[in-house]
């Protein structure tokens, strides 16, 4: 899906939600869900286009290629918190979309350390 017909498929489905809003709120909130698994099923679309580059950037790295995990998990961890912040936001659940967000930032951060360790030993070792 590109970006123009990803556009008009969340506009048509933020008018369409807000227009049951007056009279099933219920509804309203299932028609925004729906607009946000077709969105989640483009970005999946895409990000198999990403997996597959980084295949290929995995045979330059040989056997050395754990941070190229790690980097693929914390984007996958990113976009997973954001999609359900922004769903629990939608919902009127601010709080649960702000812990959720905070979940995802420490999540990042713990797989963070190991790479932030490893450096700091490179470092020393070549300070001596």
């Amino acid at each position: 899906m590109d970006m123009v017909k990803a556009g008009v498929v969340g506009v048509i489905g933020v008018l369409l939600a807000v227009s049951l809003k007056n009279h099933k709120a219920e509804y309203s909130a299932y028609v925004a869900l729906a607009v946000c698994f077709v969105m989640l099923e483009s970005i999946v679309c895409y990000f198999m286009q990403i997996l597959s580059g980084m295949e290929m950037l995995r045979g330059y790295l040989r056997e050395n290629y754990s941070y190229l995990t790690l980097l693929l998990k914390a984007v996958g961890a990113t976009y997973a918190c954001e999609f359900c912040a922004g769903i629990c936001k939608d919902a009127g659940y601010g709080g649960v979309a702000g812990q959720v967000e905070m979940l995802g930032k420490v999540y990042i951060l713990s797989m963070g350390m190991p790479v932030l360790l490893s450096l700091m030993e490179s470092i020393q070792s070549i300070a001596g």
